[in-house]
């Protein structure tokens, strides 16, 4: 169409509406009904009409706008796109950090002697190209580890701090530590990197390849000795010999015995530090041997097999008794069978095998014999070897056996026991000689070892084979004494009625051959006996005001040492006492223990009386009116 028709049209329809006279369109209006309207409950679904009116008038139900969740489902896809790109640039782009690219590693001495330091290094580079931070070693160790530094202690675990390290740098951490172990014991050093990485508050670890080492040598050796069948409580002697293995000098080797149930250990040479089964040595000079020997005896059951376990090594710091580094160990196996000869040591009526016997008393040693087997056994023969400190070349009388003061020994055989030729199944000897102990200064002790030799045949050329031993030892404990005296300090003497006598009441403490510990005397006083609290000597005087009771707790005594102590009473006689001499101190005990023993002391002495010591005539103590 031109512009002129265009132009045309426009005037014409202006006309029209801006004429006079022309009628407005009429608008259809609706009125309002009380007409009920049935209204679909499906709100979801297009529903019939609803009503009669014309179709122009139905209102159609919307469509569904399902391109909400067309756009809800774009928009995760979207998301997920975007953090998969986003991760992916984190893992591969520059700022990946991997353990991967963080290198560890320990390397160090695989060969080392036990109870010699062991140097090691740490590395640790990071690779990656942003920083870690906080980063901490674990050093985990082998049992038996020491630090080399002072003070010295058992090492488990450590932490080391390494800090931060940036990209590319490296570290490397010097360590040196003792370790412990028997010969050809290998172990591991392990180690673990723990660290955190810059915007993250979570740990993460790293281990390294664990050093392995062995310890090629033991810078001691222990060697055990002794029989090896036995019979069920049969005395035995074990022999541990420690040698050193190096050229260094060992001090403070603490060596272990772990015994089965069924030993009974007796005494050792030397003797145990602790308890019956730990030993210290003090120094090792290199090449240096130090031996101890171990008696005892075993029960149990016939053929039964029993283990004693001794190990040797650094005690741990926080125990001195308890082995913590293990250098060496070493094992003795015992098999116990039937014996052939039960034999049967009586020491002064005490057949315990270890016996305490009064100072200076002469005692009686029975021995008994009995064939155990279910044959007679022939030729015997009873060597007695009694040795120690209270026996001089006199000391042993034996009536029967031959005595034989350059041996040392009393011999019975077939020539003085004619008994002895033959002993039947289940027949028994008995035996007898006497010991007369000798003077000695201290620790008086003696001990008994019975060997029983027999043949198992009749016949003239067999060997005679050991078939029972066993031992017995006797130790003298001390005799203490007690003495007293009374000297006069003030008032009448003799005593007079109504009128005061002071005295001073003298107790002395002699404790005889052995040392003493916790010796105390106790004493009390009469009732009519006042106490002045006036006393001087060594030790702690206590006195009871309701008890009456003195005590004087002396404590130590050396053997052969005297103590005194002097303290004053006062005495009022009454007219009841005329005539007699009045006690002032009752009967006086001392206790103490026996060092040397480990037995108790018991002495007691009758009480003191007014009757002076020295100074004054006889009878100055009896009571005048």
């Amino acid at each position: 169409m031109s512009g002129i028709e265009d132009q045309h049209e426009i005037d014409e329809l202006r006309k029209r509406l801006y004429a006079r006279g022309t009628e407005p369109s009429k608008t259809q209006r609706h009125e309002l009904s009380n007409e009920p309207i049935e209204v679909s409950r499906n709100w979801g679904v297009a529903t019939a009409p609803l009503s009669a009116t014309s179709p122009a008038e139905q209102t159609l139900p919307e469509k569904p706008r399902r391109y909400r969740k067309i756009v809800l489902i774009g928009s995760l896809a979207i998301f997920t796109l975007v953090a998969g790109l986003s991760g992916a640039y984190y893992y591969f782009g520059k700022n990946h950090i991997s353990a991967d690219n963080i290198a560890f590693t320990v390397a160090g001495n695989t060969n080392v002697s036990g109870g010699e330091t062991i140097s090691f290094q740490i590395g640790v580079t990071n690779q990656n190209t942003v920083a870690i931070e906080g980063a901490t070693l674990i050093v985990k160790y082998p049992e038996g580890t020491r630090s080399v530094t002072e003070p010295v202690k058992d090492l488990f675990e450590e932490r080391i701090d390494v800090g931060t390290l940036n990209p590319g740098e490296a570290k490397n951490i010097q360590l040196q530590v003792a370790v412990y172990g028997k010969e050809n014991h290998q172990a591991d050093i392990n180690a673990t990197l723990e660290y955190r990485i810059i915007g993250s508050d979570g740990t993460f670890y790293k281990d390294a390849t664990p050093l392995h080492f062995q310890i090629v040598s033991s810078p001691i050796i222990l060697q055990v000795s002794s029989v090896r069948r036995v019979s069920a409580g049969q005395p035995i002697e074990i022999t541990l010999t420690a040698k050193s293995n190096t050229n260094k000098v060992l001090k403070d080797v603490l060596i272990s015995a772990k015994y089965p149930p069924g030993f009974a250990f007796k005494n050792a040479t030397p003797a145990p530090i602790y308890n019956q089964d730990v030993w210290k040595i003090d120094e090792l000079q290199p090449e240096e041997t130090e031996t101890i020997n171990i008696n005892g005896s075993i029960t149990g059951l016939t053929s039964e097999g029993l283990v004693i376990d001794f190990s040797a090594g650094a005690a741990k710091t926080d125990n001195q008794f308890f082995v913590g580094s293990l250098l060496a160990d070493a094992r003795v196996e015992f098999v116990l069978e039937q014996p052939f000869i039960a034999v049967d040591l009586d020491i002064a009526g005490d057949k315990d095998g270890s016996v305490v016997i009064e100072q200076g008393k002469t005692s009686v040693v029975q021995v008994g014999i009995k064939n155990t087997l279910d044959e007679s056994v022939y030729d015997m023969v009873v060597e007695v070897v009694p040795s120690g400190s209270a026996l001089s070349a006199s000391s042993i009388q034996s009536r029967q056996g031959f005595y034989d003061s350059n041996k040392g020994l009393v011999r019975w055989d077939v020539s003085n026991t004619p008994d002895f030729k033959q002993v039947l199944p289940g027949q028994e000897r008995r035996l007898s000689f006497t010991i007369d102990p000798q003077e000695t200064d201290s620790t008086a002790s003696f001990n008994i070892a019975v060997n029983v030799y027999a043949k198992r045949v009749a016949d003239a050329s067999a060997q005679q084979q050991l078939v029972g031993t066993v031992t017995a030892e006797a130790r003298y404990a001390s005799k203490a004494a007690i003495a007293t005296k009374v000297a006069h300090a003030s008032g009448p003497v003799p005593p007079k009625v109504g009128q005061k006598t002071t005295y001073l009441v003298t107790l002395s403490a002699s404790g005889g051959a052995n040392n003493l510990t916790n010796t105390v005397i106790s004493t009390s006083l009469p009732s009519y006996v006042d106490w002045n609290n006036e006393y001087q000597g060594s030790g702690n005087v206590t006195y009871n005001p309701v008890s009456r009771q003195v005590e004087w707790a002396i404590g130590d005594m050396n053997g052969g040492i005297t103590k005194e102590l002097t303290f004053s009473v006062g005495f009022l006689p009454s007219i009841s006492q005329v005539g007699i001499n009045p006690i002032l101190v009752n009967d006086q005990t001392l206790t103490a223990t026996d060092r040397f023993t480990n037995t108790p002391v018991t002495t007691t002495v009758g009480g003191v009386t007014t009757e002076l010591s020295t100074g004054f005539q006889a009878g100055n103590g009896t009571v005048m009116q």
